[in-house]
């Protein structure tokens, strides 16, 4: 590891000083004393544990939140975690890019470095990760490596979706909205015993529907609309004095809705018509995707369970999408047309132990892992060097067979003193088979341009070891070291023969963290801090390799992150919570030969999609009005600082500052059965570019920008 530089120095000292003169700041007189913040419990180390025990940084949000601040989905997240990036557009609406402090994947085919898990099913890719929340009981951010406590290593963090477990409780729900450009929702829940004290269904559906939000002027259309519907049943066997909690879940989704049309902007000033764009391509996208998960729970006693995850899922998706957004020169002639159509299916098998003792706990584990993904990309790009259209299909087909052994326990050195420690061991193995065809402009196929096949396999050892220290009752300390791996693989746009062959080896980093967790004012005011710092090796990019002559995915050298994060939540009066979230990020590659061609050198400058600071601001009231039931009133503003969507930090690349204010009201009848809200996202409707592609020799130029200001009204009954 490098040692800290200055700068690391001089800003952590600031953030530490900020964050003693923070509880200060906030510890306004409550109108009752004896008020406090309500514990927020987690399962990120799979067992239940106060989330201000926790040794890492983790933010989390129950369900009570999510409905009060409107989060919807995981990209109503964005903004509101400190140093997590979620472009607030990708390829299409069921498809998410994500990064944590400066550590993602931009290539939505490419295997991502946040891990996202839907209850027990991890989801490899972007495409389909896009989760909408009905019915979830807590939604965790976990930062840093997490590859010692989940089946699937993840480098910069995880995000958990957990959905209600059926009970004997019965539950039901049926939510309906409207809103503008036509939006209509749908929401319905129905959960409880099927016979008593031994067998539980539920089953919950969600239907969302938008007209587009963006004018397509060459088609004369509304185009970037949403239709999607997500379907998930569960049925649990666990009899009242049985070891045994077995449950399968069965879920679909499909996404019907168009994929993203882009915005075009002038090179020269980087003007673009706001909501505009100009593509003759019909924007196609048909994902069909189903998954199963069994999962079965057997208590050997009190303090030892096992478990048990068999799952297995699926996704067939054609799309066809206009990269550039407008057409060249006026005319409807393709610019950079992609007709592709994704398919994968894998299944994995996971198997833990974990124990719980006075002093002692710990997770051991093993995983298994096989997936098959197939592109099959046809693609026409304007020249215009050459003044014409390039035409060529390429399709892979990735296989993958990986299987971990992994462990993390933890123990109690004294009262107050524990000691954490973890390692897992990956090995991975991949087979490629890539073929590039020579089409024409209409699709058909002539002839082979070239034809790949290779495989290659890796093995990893991830350690990590920390220390816990309570101060007291409310105040925690804890440090760790941690590795983080993500697998090597092939480039599946690969232009050349030895490209194809020439596959990318694993990505790792190393983590330290240390960080403090207090309540003070009595339990009126919640204050987390993190301070980090990431040191890469071999990461995982595009670049010029002069060895073949050609751009390819591949390793790059190294790079290194460090930064602070600060969590507040703050009880200003009885009915009024304040919460107040930083991030502080310092990227830069230390070593990135050839970024943009031969000699090209991107050493020194800021990684992409890595804005310096992050800011949230959130006030919930319950206004003290006199009606039988409760109105609240919410808003919130997130901020963050420019970043550049290339790593050579080109103005022309740069993504401008941007903040996005929310606000929404919602009245629950007193008998708790009724509730009604109204909410406004992109309150001053902002239009900012997300992502940002530029090319002279096609004549692309466009932005990826977020959806307008949207208006949604919401009726929603519960038994």
């Amino acid at each position: 590891m490098k040692p800290l530089p200055y700068p690391v120095r001089h800003h952590l000292s600031a953030a530490v000083a900020f964050a003693l003169f923070t509880p200060t700041a906030f510890a306004e007189p409550v109108e009752k004393p004896g008020d406090k913040l309500p514990t927020v419990t987690v399962t990120a180390e799979h067992r239940e544990e106060n989330l201000q025990k926790t040794p890492l940084a983790i933010s989390a949000f129950d369900e009570r939140t999510l409905q009060d601040a409107q989060i919807n989905n995981i990209r109503d997240l964005s903004g509101r975690v400190p140093n997590l990036t979620l472009n607030r557009q990708s390829i299409s609406y069921s498809a998410q890019t994500y990064g944590i402090r400066g550590i993602g994947e931009t290539d939505p085919i490419q295997e991502a470095a946040v891990a996202v898990y839907a209850d027990d099913l991890y989801i490899p890719r972007a495409i389909s990760s896009m989760l909408d929340f009905n019915d979830v009981e807590r939604v965790e951010v976990l930062r840093g490596p997490q590859g010692t406590l989940y089946g699937r290593n993840s480098a910069a963090g995880a995000i958990r979706v957990i959905t209600r477990d059926p009970t004997q409780q019965a539950r039901a729900f049926v939510e309906l909205g409207a809103g503008n450009f036509n939006a209509q929702n749908g929401r319905l829940l129905v959960s409880g015993p099927l016979v008593d004290n031994t067998l539980f269904g539920s089953f919950s559906a969600i239907r969302l529907t938008r007209d587009g939000t963006v004018y397509n002027r060459t088609r004369d259309k509304d185009v970037n609309n949403i239709d999607i519907q997500s379907y998930r049943g569960k049925l649990r066997l666990a009899p009242q004095d049985s070891p045994w909690d077995v449950q399968l879940t069965l879920a679909g989704t499909f996404d019907r809705g168009d994929t993203t049309s882009y915005t075009p902007f002038n090179p020269a000033n980087g003007h673009f018509d706001k909501f505009k764009t100009y593509s003759s391509l019909d924007p196609k996208n048909q994902l069909d995707q189903g998954s199963a998960v069994l999962r079965a729970i057997y208590s050997i006693d009190d303090h030892l369970n096992f478990k048990s995850v068999t799952a297995w899922s699926e996704f067939d998706q054609p799309v066809d999408y206009d990269n550039s957004g407008q057409a060249n020169s006026g005319t409807a002639s393709p610019i950079q047309n992609n007709l592709i159509t994704y398919k994968q299916r894998y299944a994995t098998q996971e198997f833990q132990l974990n124990g719980e003792y006075d002093r002692f706990s710990y997770t051991l584990g093993v995983y298994l892992y096989k997936e098959r993904f197939r592109a099959e990309r046809d693609s026409l790009t304007f020249s215009v060097a050459q003044n014409r259209v390039n035409a060529s299909g390429q399709y892979s087909t990735t296989d993958t067979e990986s299987y971990a052994l992994y462990g993390q326990s933890n123990y109690k050195l004294t009262p107050r003193l524990s000691l954490t420690t973890g390692l897992r061991f990956t090995h991975e193995h991949k087979h490629f088979d890539y073929t590039n065809y020579a089409i024409t402009t209409d699709r058909a196929i002539t002839g082979t341009n070239f034809a790949a096949e290779t495989s290659d396999s890796w093995a990893s050892l991830s350690p990590k070891i920390g220390l816990e220290y309570a101060w007291s009752d409310n105040l925690v300390q804890y440090g760790y070291v941690a590795r983080g791996f993500k697998a090597g693989g092939f480039d599946n746009r690969a232009p050349t023969r030895a490209a194809a062959e020439q596959g990318f080896e694993p990505e790792n980093v190393t983590t330290y963290e240390v960080g403090f967790k207090g309540d003070f004012a009595d339990g009126r005011l919640r204050s987390n801090i993190a301070f980090f710092y990431n040191d890469y090796d071999d990461l995982q990019t595009n670049a010029w390799d002069p060895a073949i002559s050609a751009n390819l995915r591949t390793n790059v050298g190294s790079a290194h992150t460090y930064g602070v994060e600060l969590e507040n939540t703050v009880l200003l009066a009885r009915d009024l919570r304040l919460t107040a979230n930083l991030g502080y990020l310092k990227s830069q590659y230390d070593d990135f030969q050839n970024a943009s061609g031969p000699g090209v050198s991107a050493d020194g400058k800021e990684m992409i999609f890595a804005p310096q600071w992050n800011a949230s601001l959130g006030l919930n009231w319950t206004l003290p009005v006199n009606l039988p039931g409760e109105l609240v009133a919410n808003t919130d503003y997130q901020y963050q600082t420019r970043s550049y969507a290339n790593p050579l930090n080109a103005d022309i690349y740069e993504v401008p500052a941007q903040g996005f204010w929310n606000a929404s009201t919602s009245y629950a009848s007193a008998d708790g059965h009724w509730t009604t809200t109204l909410s406004v996202k992109n309150l001053l409707d902002r239009a900012y570019p997300q992502s940002i592609a530029y090319s002279a020799a096609s004549r692309t130029a466009y932005y990826s920008v977020n959806d307008p200001r949207t208006v949604l009204l919401s009726v929603r009954y519960e038994l």
